[in-house]
């Protein structure tokens, strides 16, 4: 009886591992730029000095002046992949350094760049390093692979400030919460590029949980803030390649049909019906079974429509319908 019990459990295992194998095709359009093995990034001009590097998973952005370099994060993935992609287009040294946000991930390298750089954030930004930057066990910054503890912030602001160097221009600022406090759009006017983090997906579904949001209502309002600027091209922190005007619309809409899907799940999910086969002796149970139930109806009503236009459309709407319900719920 024993060995059928592991046989059986073998088997459920390798289905599940299967199951969580299997995907839909990712869609052409989701791709980004071909990565060169010999170097591990791309580095390329956006336009006038305006310059985005990628080593295939995240994207960040830096800007010539003339008078010294204004970087834009410090992904620790990329290692020193940016100093090189720098260095492989000026001779200017950096002098300023902007953090997008908070979050180790796209920060957490930050140490590479120079002491004497002058290091531009919100407000919330330094608070939150203060918090969490600690210098004996570098935690969190220093638990990625390339990450150290991060230089605190030596200029911050509330709502907006406008970065002049040499002949360059970036207007910084802060519209409300969405992905984190502190999440600021980086404006470069004359390039007509724009830089907001952990919003927009370009060519795929948003990462897990609607990127891990804090605040579900203020990241679906956050597309029409991205908008709302003149920008031909995001640099959206994520996957291998700039977003157009147009990814943010088609996120948007899926976005959208995501709200409307869950409000339907949610009138047609009926918890007594649920309640009457777990029961309530078990509240955590219940709950989480409604709960999962309304979320898979959400995904079920749209991952058809959105299976053959976005990446990843099968692994995380479900994901991301939960999100939505729980703000419907709460907020």
């Amino acid at each position: 009886m024993m060995r059928l019990r592991l046989i059986i459990l073998g088997l459920v295992c390798l289905f599940s591992t299967a199951i969580t194998l299997a995907a839909a095709p990712v869609p052409e359009s989701a791709y980004g730029v071909a990565i060169p093995k010999d170097k591990g990034y791309v580095v390329e001009e956006i336009k006038d000095g305006l310059y985005w590097v990628t080593e295939g998973a995240y994207t960040a952005m830096f800007l010539t002046t003339g008078k010294g370099v204004i970087v834009v994060d410090a992904p620790p993935s990329f290692g020193d992949k940016m100093l090189k992609a720098i260095a492989e287009v000026t001779k200017e040294p950096i002098t300023h350094v902007i953090y997008s946000h908070a979050h180790a991930d796209h920060i957490g390298g930050a140490s590479m760049y120079p002491e004497t750089a002058r290091y531009i954030a919100h407000i919330e930004t330094k608070n939150r390093l203060q918090r969490m930057n600690d210098v004996d066990r570098s935690f969190p910054y220093g638990m990625f692979v390339g990450g150290k503890p991060v230089p605190l912030p030596t200029g911050t602001f509330e709502n907006s400030y406008t970065l002049k160097v040499g002949n360059q221009e970036l207007r910084l600022e802060y519209k409300g919460d969405d992905h984190e406090p502190g999440n600021i759009y980086i404006y470069a006017e004359k390039q007509k590029v724009l830089m907001k983090v952990d919003i927009v997906f370009p060519g795929w579904t948003p990462f897990k949980g609607l990127a891990i949001a804090e605040d579900t209502v203020g990241y679906l309002k956050a597309h029409d803030v991205i908008l709302s600027y003149d920008f031909d091209k995001l640099v959206s922190g994520h996957w291998g390649r700039l977003a157009s005007r147009n990814d943010v619309e088609i996120q948007k809409q899926y976005m959208q049909d995501i709200q409307t899907n869950a409000g339907k799940a949610l009138q047609m999910v009926d918890f007594y019906a649920i309640a009457g086969e777990v029961g309530y002796a078990n509240t955590a149970l219940l709950f989480e079974t409604y709960l999962s139930a309304v979320s898979q109806e959400c995904a079920k009503l749209t991952e058809p429509e959105w299976i053959d236009k976005l990446g990843g459309v099968d692994v995380w709407t479900k994901d991301h319908c939960y999100k939505v319900i729980m703000a419907i719920r709460v907020d």
